[in-house]
């Protein structure tokens, strides 16, 4: 059964949760065209629609108090190079009044009944980041150069050789080869040999992917066990049994390959267990370590690691996910035995400033309207849904008029924005008992819906 279970969720894993996904389960049965329809970004010529903030306290059980942020520093960017929806965007964010971030560090409210009779419990942590400010930055578009390229392979393989007799475009039959043969654009795959072990590398692709491991090895982190009855079950134990390697020990590992590779703007966003499994017997543990995932980030703020998109042609969303790219590394005895990047976008100098955003408590009410509507038209009765997360967070969004008309954009555009959200993760209970994770994204900003994630 765990053989199965393993090549079911191969691709899962190999992917890093970094590429665009679709969602077939009840809660999102809408048909893409009326998603398209309702979804589409917002267009230059409308100014956005600040939504009020209630300033009145909510029903909440208060554990500890949160001084106030302080606000950011004015920064004199020129309004002539804001793109839309950047310069709606702020301009609303120049409207809103000034609110408290954050109030408490837990909300606890009684369940109420919804439309279509889900029931909505709150019991959720609220985290936010002390930071100086809040503000938007323009992020550009990048990819790996051949240089770049050749300087992580030195990094983690110097001395490598190519593996000879392996079926690779641009290695020779002697195991030589040079990255100037490789098919960059499309990505190539290729397995290197150091001190007598072997370790598979991935190049290239749309996406520029950098990612070293450890040949004929897969490797499981806890983060894939959520909402799966199944994988628990039969892995859940396994991978969270004891790990020799202390989790401080293995983090100053990670970190020093961010030091060494001069990597910036990336943050831990978590930090989760793992196992490195045979890959040709799949019952087989090589090591226990610890997977660290990194999300972009700015000026504190880190971004959700990235999940697949999940839509309902009744969520209307004022802006688009963009695809931000990943940073994992996992860390066991051996060293660091998986490198895994994704180079998308890099944060630049152009930031526009803003002193406001909404409170945690505006951010629960608009996911609660929000749910109400997604849910509205099916019968949800004995469904429960329970938040358990209020995080202050930043995400990727694009902003391009190419994106009208994707149900499903795989966002590549020259620049995009980096905008404070507030991000409401919760799990949706089914009256059988099944269990399901989301997370809905809203612009801190002016409240604006983001596309949901699920895990």
């Amino acid at each position: 059964m765990m053989d199965c279970k393993m090549r079911r969720i191969n691709n899962r894993a190999k992917a890093e949760r970094g590429v665009t996904a679709l969602v077939t389960c009840l809660f999102f049965c809408a048909a893409f065209t009326a998603f398209t329809t309702a979804c589409q970004p917002r267009k230059s010529g409308g100014a956005l629609t600040p939504i009020p903030v209630d300033q009145t306290e909510t029903t909440v059980e208060q554990t500890s108090e949160v001084p106030q942020d302080t606000p950011a520093a004015q920064e004199m960017v020129s309004a002539d190079t804001l793109q839309n929806p950047a310069k709606e965007l702020l301009d609303s964010a120049s409207t809103l009044p000034g609110a408290v971030p954050v109030s408490v560090t837990h909300i606890t409210q009684e369940a109420e009944t919804l439309s279509a009779g889900i029931t909505v419990l709150v019991n959720a942590d609220v985290v936010i980041p002390q930071v100086e400010g809040y503000h938007i930055r323009e992020c550009n578009m990048t990819s790996f150069s051949l240089d770049e390229y050749r300087k992580m392979i030195d990094y983690f393989l110097p001395d490598a050789k190519g593996a000879p007799n392996q079926e690779a475009h641009g290695v020779q039959a002697d195991g030589t080869y040079d990255l100037k043969d490789f098919d960059l654009v499309t990505g190539t795959t290729f397995t290197l040999e150091r001190d007598g072990e072997g370790f598979s590398l991935q190049l290239g692709g749309k996406n520029s992917v950098f990612w070293v491991e450890r040949a004929d090895e897969i490797i499981y982190r806890e983060g894939y066990l959520i909402g799966d009855e199944e994988w628990e079950q039969e892995a859940g134990e396994i991978i969270r049994a004891p790990i020799t390697l202390t989790r401080e020990a293995a983090q100053a590992q990670a970190q020093k390959v961010i030091s060494d590779l001069d990597i910036h703007a990336w943050q831990i966003e978590s930090v989760q267990r793992a196992v490195a499994f045979d890959l040709n017997h799949s019952s087989t543990v090589r090591s226990r370590g610890w997977a660290f995932v990194y999300g972009l980030s700015d000026a504190g703020l880190t971004m959700h690691a990235d999940s697949g998109y999940s839509s309902s042609k009744n969520d209307r969303l004022s802006y688009w996910k963009a695809n931000a790219g990943t940073l994992t590394i996992y860390v066991d005895e051996r060293g660091v035995s998986d490198f895994h990047w994704e180079k998308r976008y890099e944060p630049s100098n152009v930031v526009y400033s803003n002193v406001s955003i909404i409170s945690a408590e505006e951010a629960l009410k608009l996911a609660k309207d929000r749910i109400a509507r997604i849910y509205g038209e099916v019968a949800y009765e004995n469904a429960q849904i329970e938040i358990y997360d209020i995080r202050l967070s930043t995400m990727l969004i694009g902003y391009s008029d190419r994106l009208t008309g994707k149900a499903f954009p795989e966002v590549y555009e020259d620049i995009a924005l980096l905008i404070p959200t507030w991000n409401i993760s919760f799990r949706e209970i089914y009256s059988k008992g099944d269990t399901e994770y989301f997370t809905m994204p809203f612009c801190a900003v002016d409240g604006g819906a983001v596309s949901m994630l699920f895990y």
